[in-house]
């Protein structure tokens, strides 16, 4: 059992992909606070809006935070939706997973699966696997390096294992649209981490329903020499813009180059 503020969660009861991710999440959410900074608190019966979310396990630490809380979560890729749903009825999390990607559009597209990394998975056309395999090889040889020594054949056996790409067509929704669905008069917390495609997500939200949302958690990618170049201060400018008060929340270790959280309450 692992002690958390707010509640407690055994790892043992959490349905994951693979191990190390889900290890690899709760470090990052849980203990690292990463989507949601030191000191700030949820209301009773939050509403948050989870674009992105994989397994749950953001879900599971809103919970911890806000019992009463109201989690709509977003997962497109069937195998990683289907360990969503499980998770979310076996810890009582209020709610509804739904399994769709957000967009600027209504429609659909074709995902990139990574079995052994499903976090990494993308949009076909935000997909980056070797920018992605190279990310996790030189997170891996941080931490292991001794472990590893000179010999790296096996280690990148593995990550080519890992990363090896499954195609799935997958459904496209505006947030815009579901916020109308669902009658939502406010949210308390849009968090949004969806590998590279942030852009979109935030597109898709009409003028008549930013008022609604107090803030605002969205991963950034900002990769030198790639297509998100620059991002970050488009990103920054945009919710400022918007009459957000935004910043970039510390990184939490040296393998973030290129991927910030921003953090923006209204």
């Amino acid at each position: 059992m692992t002690e958390i503020a707010g509640g407690d969660l055994d790892l043992a009861e959490v349905e994951g992909i693979n191990p190390h991710e889900t290890q690899y999440l709760y470090t990052d959410i849980f203990a690292h606070r990463s989507y949601l900074p030191p000191g700030t608190t949820l209301p009773p019966d939050a509403v948050v809006l989870d674009a992105g979310a994989n397994i749950g396990m953001f879900a599971l630490f809103v919970k911890t935070m806000c019992p009463s809380a109201q989690v709509y979560a977003f997962e497109p890729l069937p195998p990683v939706f289907e360990a969503l749903t499980r998770n979310l009825r076996r810890h009582g999390v209020a709610g509804r997973a739904y399994p769709y990607g957000l967009s600027d559009r209504d429609g659909d597209t074709e995902f990139v699966y990574y079995p052994g990394y499903s976090i990494m998975s993308a949009q076909h056309s935000h997909a980056a696997t070797d920018l992605d395999r190279a990310f996790v090889r030189e997170l891996v040889l941080r931490e292991h390096a001794a472990e590893l020594g000179d010999d790296l054949g096996l280690l990148d056996e593995m990550l080519a294992h890992h990363f090896r790409e499954v195609l799935y067509p997958c459904p496209l929704r505006r947030l815009s649209t579901v916020i109308a669905e669902l009658a939502l008069s406010r949210v308390d917390l849009l968090k949004i981490d969806v590998q590279r495609a942030e852009i979109e997500v935030l597109d898709g939200i009409d003028d008549r329903h930013w008022p609604l949302i107090r803030r605002v958690a969205v991963e950034v990618h900002d990769e030198p020499g790639t297509a998100t170049e620059g991002r970050l201060e488009l990103v920054l400018r945009a919710l400022g813009g918007r009459g957000y008060r935004a910043h970039v929340l510390p990184a939490t270790d040296e393998g973030s180059l290129g991927r910030r959280i921003v953090f923006a309450e209204a």
